[in-house]
């Protein structure tokens, strides 16, 4: 099984932009890459009253994966922008986690590798006190840690990064997201010095902010170009072939 399982040190950090570039970069050369949010919050209703997360849709246009995959890549979708456990709960919904299990099951019947992104943090509650940690152990897969470059991102990014070897996780990697070239300076650098140092991590890329880019908006173009300038999308590969040769 191949796949990748994208986290980060807090909510609002980049995962769904830097998981939608592995995606694309991933089609650009050829790979059926599958995506998957198994869990949103925030959902938008569309005109039928369907709630629809716009993270799962970005995944899904960033990999050109057909409408009808949506109930896979996004088993859950709840309204309340909210921590999904607390969300499901004032919804009252009720989350069967063996739901995302199947439906990343499923999902790698139909494609190779699966790109899975998380919510929120590494310890987000997804029910109860089953939490973003829990159901990556089941999944099984190399972890990428996505964090700031700014002040504070040492810290978050260390103790995430301990917290899942911690709990047993194969984190094998960082990417520095919202990286500004022409503003970089001893903050930014120190930073990605201390964050290698102190985990022992390779940083897989530094991907800048591209205001043609839009979660909300759902575009994509020019995605799998900035992920092939950016991250090191060669050692990526390297990292999901360390599971199964795609």
């Amino acid at each position: 099984m191949a796949g990748l399982f994208i986290t980060a040190t807090d909510t609002e950090v980049g995962k769904t932009v830097i998981t939608g570039a592995i995606a694309a970069a991933l089609r650009g050369r050829g790979c059926d890459v599958g995506v998957m949010k198994p869990v949103a919050s925030g959902g938008v209703a569309d005109r039928m009253g369907n709630l629809m997360a716009e993270d799962a849709a970005f995944l899904m246009q960033a990999a050109g994966i057909e409408p009808e995959e949506r109930r896979l890549v996004n088993p859950v979708c709840l309204a309340p922008a909210l921590t999904p456990a607390v969300a499901a709960a004032i919804s009252g919904v009720t989350i069967n986690i063996q739901d995302f299990i199947t439906s990343f099951q499923q999902l790698t019947q139909l494609h190779n590798p699966v790109i899975v992104e998380g919510v929120g943090g590494i310890v987000a509650p997804l029910w109860k006190n089953y939490t973003v940690t829990d159901l990556m152990a089941e999944l099984a897969l190399p972890i990428i840690v996505v964090a700031r470059p700014n002040l504070g991102t040492i810290n978050h990014t260390v103790l995430t990064v301990e917290y899942g070897r911690s709990r047993g996780l194969h984190m094998v990697g960082i990417i520095i997201n919202g990286w500004n070239q022409d503003k970089v300076g001893i903050l930014e650098t120190s930073n990605e010095e201390y964050i290698k140092e102190m985990t022992g991590l390779p940083i897989l890329g530094k991907f800048p902010y591209a205001p043609g880019i839009s979660v909300p908006k759902g575009e994509t173009a020019g995605l799998a170009q900035l992920a092939e300038e950016h991250l090191q999308m060669d050692a990526i590969i390297e990292v999901i072939r360390g599971r199964k040769e795609l």
